[in-house]
């Protein structure tokens, strides 16, 4: 699963540049707090990459470590941007989260849920930008529970 994934996200990334204008490459850290009911938090952290297709519009890949619950989580969506100011946008994502336990982890399972999130971006120069994120997983594990995330992290594009 993790290769149709990847394949997904490297697809996007090589039609993109003949389909639309002001591309750009963006490469992103964060820090986090999951929660889910029934099984505690986690402090995490994360990579993400990505590309934009145009100011608005863009694909990103990321990678999450959920250390308190000894797994991680990989996740290809698709990303929206609406400018609110000069510096501050809207972000909105809709994508796919393929996740795994580590090998020590209590359940040993994987799989794959949606994965939804919003939140707000504020650009401190032309490659830099802070971003404040929501992610959601609806039915994560397929156990009923949600997985809520909070993401405090920075963006670099080039």
């Amino acid at each position: 699963m993790r290769k149709f994934m990847m394949v997904m996200l490297l697809s996007a990334v090589a039609a993109a540049p003949a389909a639309y204008a002001s591309p750009g490459f963006d490469f992103g850290a964060n820090i986090a707090r999951t929660t889910t009911s029934g099984y505690g938090n986690s402090s995490d952290f994360g990579l993400t990459a990505g590309y934009d297709f145009n100011r608005s519009m863009g694909v990103e890949g990321g990678y999450e470590s959920l250390m308190g619950y000894e797994m991680t989580l990989l996740s290809v969506s698709a990303l929206d941007r609406y400018r609110i100011s000069d510096h501050i946008h809207l972000l909105g994502l809709l994508g796919m989260s393929y996740w795994t336990e580590s090998p020590t982890g209590k359940y040993k399972a994987s799989g794959i849920d949606p994965l939804l999130g919003l939140g707000l971006s504020y650009r401190l120069t032309k490659a830099v930008s802070i971003r404040a994120e929501y992610q959601f997983i609806p039915h994560f594990n397929g156990l009923g529970t949600n997985l809520n995330t909070f993401l405090l992290g920075v963006n670099f594009r080039f």
